[in-house]
């Protein structure tokens, strides 16, 4: 087996910008919902079939597929969490950046119909925050995290994550920020 000599500062800058990538798992959140009353209590016993349960929501409110494929996205800035101190000066800005281009570009590749603005305010706009999870230290079996918040005016919150391994990252070097965000972009509905 050959083994390939590192540099420490090569592999530490790569995997620094691979970190802003991010992944975790899908989620989504619904508005809590109260349980229906207790029935009033009867002198009589009656006997009353079960309730039936109810059907799991795919896509809750208005964050459906048919809304999301023809919706007008803002892109807010993105948000690193984590140890952010494993990403340097200069790669921050880099890895910010990358982050927007790149959700943009996976939403679009995924929903076609997509259309994109800057006007948070705009009418019927879905804002979406990507956010990644920094490891706690740089090494090769580190887990990095990349999370999109999707937000819709009278909607409950999208929220999909994933994880991925850092080498997982690093190995598609310059276009691991779409790797990542092309992976969360096959969890939308």
């Amino acid at each position: 087996m050959t083994r390939l000599p590192l540099n420490p500062l090569r592999l530490t800058s790569a995997a620094a910008l691979s970190c802003a990538l991010m992944g975790a798992a899908l989620a989504q959140t619904a508005p809590d919902t109260a349980a229906p009353p207790a029935p009033a209590a009867t002198t009589v016993p009656a006997p009353t079939p079960p309730a039936p349960i109810p059907a799991p929501v795919m896509a809750a409110g208005p964050l459906n597929r048919e809304k999301l494929q023809n919706a007008t996205y803002v892109i807010l800035p993105p948000v690193i969490q984590g140890n952010a101190s494993l990403i340097g000066g200069s790669d921050l800005k880099e890895v910010l950046g990358a982050m927007s281009r790149d959700s943009q570009g996976a939403l679009k590749r995924h929903y076609p119909g997509a259309s994109f603005t800057t006007d948070v305010n705009a009418p019927n706009v879905i804002r979406i925050s990507p956010q990644m999870q920094a490891p706690g230290a740089l090494v090769p079996w580190a887990n990095i995290g990349a999370r999109w918040v999707l937000q819709a005016q009278g909607a409950p919150d999208l929220v999909l994550q994933q994880d991925f391994s850092l080498w997982s990252v690093y190995t598609h070097r310059a276009d691991a920020a779409n790797f990542v965000f092309d992976q969360l972009a096959q969890r939308l509905p």
